[in-house]
């Protein structure tokens, strides 16, 4: 929670506010509220002679972690402990709120693909709308496909072979995506300095990636990376995940079609 949110929460909001004046109206003492840099946010001065006592500083928590502090003599910790209560009824509305927008944004997936299926069954069109879903993440990056080549299922293509992938292509068995299309979803904040990055991975800085996988198949990887440095969070792989498991039947389907077909193609599942 940043100072602001708190300073809202003391001083504004239409319940924390109220129930803290009445609160602190219940003691003489002085009460000193501030956020984490120490900046004061409310200071509720001594009344008469209080005999105050020795001061105690108590932490503002949420989810364990310290947001503020509360200073002052025996009742600044029932003021701390009123905020905290707060702050993570707060939180616990935002986490909320992500999470109806994970769910909106997981339907859109599926009447998206629905409308794509309906007009075509080409891989790059199915690839496509998986990938501008992954560009959508909260934390941001540029989405990408990347699927086993027909000709070399060692080798990882982007789909649709446009240019515009930030990862162009990948080994289906070294690297980061590598490692994600053999086992599960990954985050990796700093690229550089992971030793399993391979030279085209380290063209990014950041990236988040999952494996597409039907009946036991890997037959690529969706992501999205970031040539500036990004902080992907469990948000944007939770979201990730929900779009693999969405876009891999599709992509499938559509590989099946386009082999079926005898037209070529850039990408194909595992012999």
């Amino acid at each position: 929670m940043e100072s602001a949110e708190l300073r809202r929460l003391v001083v504004r909001h239409r319940h924390v506010a109220p129930m803290l004046s009445a609160l602190l109206a219940g003691t003489d003492a002085r009460v000193t509220i501030s956020d984490l840099e120490g900046t004061v946010i409310l200071e509720r001065q001594a009344g008469g002679d209080t005999g105050a006592g020795a001061v105690e500083r108590h932490p503002i928590l949420v989810e364990r972690q310290p947001v503020g502090w509360v200073s002052g003599p025996r009742p600044a910790a029932a003021v701390a402990a009123v905020l905290s209560y707060a702050c993570a009824r707060e939180a616990d509305k935002r986490a909320l709120a992500h999470e109806a927008l994970d769910r909106y944004r997981e339907l859109n997936l599926i009447y998206d693909l629905a409308d794509t299926i309906g007009e075509t069954l080409e891989v790059d069109a199915v690839a496509r709308v998986a990938l501008t879903e992954a560009s959508g993440l909260p934390t941001g990056g540029t989405g990408f496909v990347l699927l086993r080549s027909a000709t070399d299922p060692a080798r990882l293509a982007a789909a649709p072979d446009d240019g515009r992938s930030p990862i162009p292509a990948a080994s289906a068995s070294d690297g980061i995506l590598g490692a994600v299309l053999a086992g599960e979803a990954e985050i990796v904040n700093d690229v550089p300095a992971d030793g399993r990055a391979t030279p085209a991975e380290r063209a990014v800085a950041s990236l988040v990636a999952a494996p597409l996988r039907v009946r036991g198949e890997r037959i690529g990887v969706i992501g999205a990376a970031s040539r500036e440095p990004l902080v992907f969070a469990a948000s944007d792989l939770k979201l990730l995940n929900a779009i693999a498991a969405i876009a891999a039947p599709t992509i499938d389907q559509a590989l099946d079609v386009t082999v079926g077909s005898g037209s070529p193609a850039a990408a194909g599942t595992p012999d």
